[in-house]
């Protein structure tokens, strides 16, 4: 029970450093490509609220020029 990480695992193999590094390269990508995925996703959002904030001034652009036009 008294048993060191040293004991247990032998840092200066090299299958275990080549795991190790595999590893840590596997988690970087996947980490890289969720956050590409995310900022892509919000780039989406971004846009669909612009197209619609864009539609709303639209329509009421509209609506006060027929207004204007009515009462004339």
């Amino acid at each position: 029970m008294g048993r060191s990480l040293n004991d247990m695992v032998d840092l200066q193999d090299p299958k275990i450093l080549a795991i190790i590094i595999f590893d840590v390269i596997g988690i970087g990508a996947f980490v890289w490509f969720l956050s590409s995925r995310l900022s892509l996703k919000l780039r989406v959002i971004e846009q669909r609220r612009e197209k619609k904030r864009k539609q709303i001034l639209q329509t009421e652009g509209k609506n006060h020029s027929d207004e204007d036009t009515i009462n004339r």
